[in-house]
This record gives C-alpha cells, sequence and structure tokens, in this order.
C-alpha cells in the first residue's frame, strides 16, 4: 500500500487529501494515464495555495505574483501560462524547499502532455507503465505536498500575533524548560519552512527584541519573544546549522546586551539565564560581551537557586562549589540552608560542621525569625552527625541572637538540643 490514512495528516485541509486519495484510487485501477493527469493538476492547485500563503503572510514576491495570476486568470489566459507561471515562480524563489522539484516536476509536465495528446507519428495515446506512475506519486507527496508553504523574510513580521498568544499563554519565565507543545506548534508552523539564510536574519530580530530593546511592547510581549527564540534556538542545534550562532550578524547582536537592560528588567535577565543555561552556544556567545558575562554570572550565583549553576559559569575551575560557597558565604541567607546543603554536600572538601557554623552566622539581628526557624529545623536534623563541641559552639553563637531567642519556637528547639547534649554526655 502506498499511502494510508497517517500520511494524509499533510494535507492542512479535506479538499486536498481527497484529490490525493483521487490519484492514488486511479493508480491502483490501473488507470495510469489519468493518474498521471490528476497528479500534474493536483500539484498546480497545490502550489498556487502555496502561493497564497505566501502572499498571506507578507512575502512581497509572492504578492506581485498571485496578483499576476489572478489577472491571468480573470482574463481568460490559457491555462497552460498560468500553470508555467506558477511552476517558475517556485522554481526560481523556492527551489532549495522542494528536493527534486526542478527536475520531478518537468518530467510530470511532459508525461501529462503525453498523456493528453495524440502522439502524432502514429495517432495513439502515451500509456505510462507503473512503475512511472509510482515514482512520480511518491516524488510529488515527498518534494512537494509533504512541504509547507515557503518564505524567505523576517518571522517576527508574520509571527507577531502568536507572539502576543504565546504570551499571554505563558505568562511568565519560568526554570524549567519551555513545554513541549509549544516549541512543537512554532517549529511546525514556522520554523521548519525556513532557510538558513532567513532563520539568521530571524534569530538577529528575536535577540534583538528580547534582549536589547527596551521599547515598551518588546518588554510587555517578553514571554512570546522568549517562546520563540527557545524553540529557535532548540530548533537550530537539532538541525545541525549552530555555525548559525557564529554568524557575525548574531554574535554582534550579543555585545550590544548592555548590564543596565539586564538591570532594570528582571524578566529579561531571567530570559537570557535560561537561555543560557539550556544552550552552551548561547553562553559562548554571551562570553564575547565581558560586562554582561561577568554581571551575569555574579548575579545567577549571588541568587541560592542559582548556586547550582556554579560550573556553568567555572567549567574548568579547580575551586568546587562549597569553597565558592566558603568565600562568598557572607551572601546567602540561612533560610535556604537546605537547598544549599543539597548543593554542596557532595564536594570532597565539604564539612557539615563548618558549613553550619558559617550559617549560624549568617542569621540577621533583625526580621529573622523565620530564617532562624528554618536554621533550627536543619541543625536539629543534622545533630547526630555532629560533635558535641561543635553543637556547642552553634548553641553558644544561636544564645547571642535575640532573634533566635525571642522566636515563638525557641523553646521547643532549644529543649530538644539540650535533651540531646545531655543523653550524649552521659554517654
Amino acid at each position: 500500500m502506498l499511502f494510508d490514512e497517517r500520511d494524509l495528516r499533510v494535507f492542512d485541509n479535506p479538499d486536498s487529501a481527497n484529490y490525493f486519495k483521487e490519484i492514488v484510487q486511479s493508480y491502483y485501477s490501473q488507470n495510469y494515464r489519468a493518474t498521471i493527469v490528476l497528479l500534474y493538476s493536483f500539484v498546480i492547485y497545490d502550489l498556487f495555495i502555496k502561493l497564497q500563503d505566501m502572499a498571506n503572510e507578507g512575502d512581497s514576491k509572492a504578492k506581485s505574483k498571485l496578483s499576476e495570476i489572478n489577472n491571468l486568470i480573470k482574463n481568460d489566459e490559457r491555462y497552460s501560462k498560468i500553470e508555467n507561471e506558477i511552476i517558475q515562480f517556485f522554481k526560481d524563489n523556492c527551489n532549495l524547499y522542494f528536493g527534486k522539484f526542478i527536475e520531478d516536476i518537468e518530467y510530470l509536465k511532459n508525461c501529462r502532455n503525453k498523456c493528453a495528446h495524440l502522439k502524432v507519428n502514429d495517432n495513439t495515446l502515451y500509456v505510462p507503465n507503473d512503475y512511472h506512475a509510482r515514482m512520480l506519486i511518491c516524488s510529488m507527496y515527498d518534494n512537494v505536498f509533504s512541504v509547507k508553504a515557503p518564505f524567505i523574510m523576517d518571522l517576527f513580521k508574520i509571527a507577531e500575533k502568536d507572539v502576543e498568544i504565546y504570551n499571554k499563554k505563558i505568562n511568565c519565565i519560568s526554570y524549567s524548560d519551555l513545554d513541549e507543545s509549544i516549541k512543537t506548534e512554532i517549529t511546525n508552523k514556522y520554523l521548519i519552512r525556513m532557510t538558513y539564510e532567513s532563520m539568521k536574519k530571524s534569530y538577529r530580530t528575536f535577540i534583538k527584541l528580547l534582549l536589547v530593546s527596551d521599547e515598551q511592547q518588546c518588554i510587555e510581549n517578553l514571554c512570546g519573544l522568549y517562546a520563540f527564540t527557545y524553540a529557535m534556538t532548540d530548533y537550530i542545534l537539532r538541525s545541525g546549522n549552530s555555525t548559525l550562532f557564529n554568524e557575525e550578524n548574531i554574535t554582534n547582536m550579543f555585545l550590544k546586551i548592555k548590564v543596565q537592560s539586564l538591570e532594570d528588567n528582571s524578566e529579561g535577565r531571567k530570559a537570557l539565564f535560561m537561555l543560557i543555561q539550556k544552550f552552551p552556544c548561547i553562553l559562548d556567545s554571551v562570553r564575547c560581551n565581558k560586562n554582561v558575562f561577568e554581571y551575569m554570572r555574579h548575579s545567577v550565583l549571588s541568587e541560592t537557586q542559582g548556586l547550582r549553576f556554579y560550573r556553568l559559569f567555572y567549567p574548568n575551575e579547580k575551586e568546587t562549589v562549597y569553597g565558592y560557597f566558603k568565600n562568598k558565604n557572607s551572601s546567602y541567607s540561612p533560610m535556604y540552608i537546605e537547598e544549599i546543603y543539597d548543593v554542596v554536600k557532595e564536594c570532597n572538601d565539604f564539612e557539615l560542621s563548618e558549613y553550619i557554623k558559617l550559617m549560624i552566622g549568617n542569621i540577621p539581628g533583625y526580621n529573622a525569625f523565620n530564617v532562624a526557624d528554618c536554621f533550627m529545623e536543619f541543625f536539629k536534623g543534622k545533630l547526630p552527625e555532629l560533635s558535641i563541641e561543635d553543637i556547642n559552639y552553634v548553641m553558644n553563637e544561636y544564645s547571642k541572637n535575640t532573634q533566635c531567642t525571642n522566636r515563638y519556637r525557641h523553646s521547643e528547639d532549644i529543649t530538644v538540643v539540650k535533651d540531646y547534649i545531655s543523653q550524649h554526655t552521659k554517654k
């Protein structure tokens, strides 16, 4: 069987699917002349629909050609001329999209002419064999019908409305990957129809709008811009076109990102970080912009949630993430003592007693009841792993801070610790 119902999914409307089924049925009935004539007609129809799609999406060449063809139709011009104009447009402008389009479309056209006209020398009709009909059906399916309408232009001009739609759908940039369904939608609707050159131009535009521009409209639609930039980056890499990130107009756009813009726009800063931590090629591009790279490194690693990305920014550094933490420990709140512990505990230079002593010293002297609660919850759970000497040190520091001793949970916590010390001192 040549095709099944799954293969018909490439067609965007029921009419096209029915036209194609008619061609296949004619082939199965061994009506090979009719098959070729029907196939040629459907190819012209399919290309004409694609031309309309391109014109509707703003392709100036497609608009001009569509207007020209509509005038030919209106003036009852010969259909052969109209057909030739449609084919020639795609030959001249879109041959990269259609695989063997140029060779096979000419072969199909010649077969169609032979099937439709008398052979002059013996007054007979040409009858193609099974192989010819099957080959042409498969070729047109693979190289024309299965290919979406192409365009060579800046994607943003076409997808602006979808940027706004995704902006409302996403609402905010999360620390998880972009939803797979959104990436798939953007890819199937737009990205698979783009050449390297149009992708290069479009990617530059989205980097500019997402990370460089300070226009209010860009800021308001930042989540939608992020969705497209993320999907494009992912698609470029999966397509094996990573050299695009080294193109001069792309690297220059990353150099135009300003630290002040990132400071003023927290969502923009988060968007850049999400791209950096997901795609190493983006990090390499940002490294060239030294001020921005240093700013991002500092802003990410100074956050508790960002500490786990230490190796992202220091891939070859001998110092461990725990060593980095110790040097910068005053920047980290004991409110997140558990989260930080999960990041640093596997380091070969990690010491629990040292870690807890550093953290007790970081509890502020005001507005810190919640911080002290978090510290003590962690501390009580680690008592069996600490020496009595270490525990006494921590409790001595604890007693000096009224944010620890004036808490509602102070009596409960201190009782637990004292009971533990008492039991283990006797032993």
